[in-house]
């Protein structure tokens, strides 16, 4: 696992010669991507207290990257619950971001990727500007 300045390296994106990574903080409460040049050469890091608009902007610079303006499909959050199949019951949740054209596109697409038959509700947002505060929601999914 690679680590930079105290950050652990969870996710990436390569466009080129060039890499865009997400780092997590020990703690879980700060996040950062930064452009990343030859695997090590890490610079232009942006800093985010959310882990969702941490993965916004991953998605936006990489989308930059390739030589658009603004992203053409937009960052939405999606949260399941995960259900027992043969009782029903909420035994845990699935969150994370999907990039689609509309919440319904969002919600399709999160349903195909992670849902599968074990998830038994679902809930899509779209990321706003500033981030997304998981906690806020959390109740409408639980």
């Amino acid at each position: 696992m690679r680590t930079n300045a105290g950050y652990t390296i969870t996710d990436s994106v390569h466009v080129g010669d060039v890499e865009f990574v997400l780092g997590e903080q020990e703690n879980g409460k700060q996040f950062v991507t930064w452009e990343c040049k030859a695997g090590n050469d890490y610079c232009w890091g942006h800093y985010f207290d959310s882990l969702a608009a941490a993965k916004r902007d991953l998605l936006i610079r990489a989308h930059e990257a390739l030589g658009g303006k603004e992203p053409a499909r937009k960052p939405y959050f999606f949260c399941m619950t995960v259900c027992a199949r043969r009782t029903g019951a909420a035994i845990g949740r699935r969150c994370g971001v999907v990039m689609a054209d509309g919440p319904e596109p969002a919600e399709e697409l999160a349903w195909e990727r992670f849902g599968g038959n074990s998830a038994c509700k679902l809930w899509v947002d779209e990321v706003p500007e500033d981030g997304y505060d998981y906690n806020v929601y959390k109740s409408e999914i639980i």
